[in-house]
This record gives structure tokens, sequence and C-alpha cells, in this order.
């Protein structure tokens, strides 16, 4: 992505605007986030717990 060249001033703005609006879509869509992150954690633990060893048996 080619972006243009701004000012110092204009960088810092545009910064600030975009963290403002990363703030507000994660204040409205938390709900939805953390179900999401729940559903994650979840397939990976039954990931982990159902793993078998190919022999059997731990190493020593």
């Amino acid at each position: 992505m080619m972006l243009p060249k701004i000012s110092d001033q204009a960088a810092v703005q545009l910064l600030d605007i975009l963290e403002q609006l990363l703030a507000s879509v994660r204040h409205h869509y938390a709900p939805q986030i953390h179900r999401w992150q729940r559903r994650q954690r979840q397939a990976d633990l039954r990931l982990h717990t159902s793993f078998t060893p190919l022999f059997g048996d731990e190493p020593v």
C-alpha cells in the first residue's frame, strides 16, 4: 500500500482519528468479539486435550 507523504502534524492527527475509530469499533462490537474469542479458546482446548500420543507412552 502506498500512502501519500503528509506533514508530521497531519500524521499525528490521522493516527488519533484511527485510534478513536478503533476504540469505537471495539466498544460497539465487544460482546461479539468476546464471544468469538471464547469459542476459539474452547476449540483450542478441545484440540489439545484430544491429543493421543502416537506410541501410547510418554517420553522419559
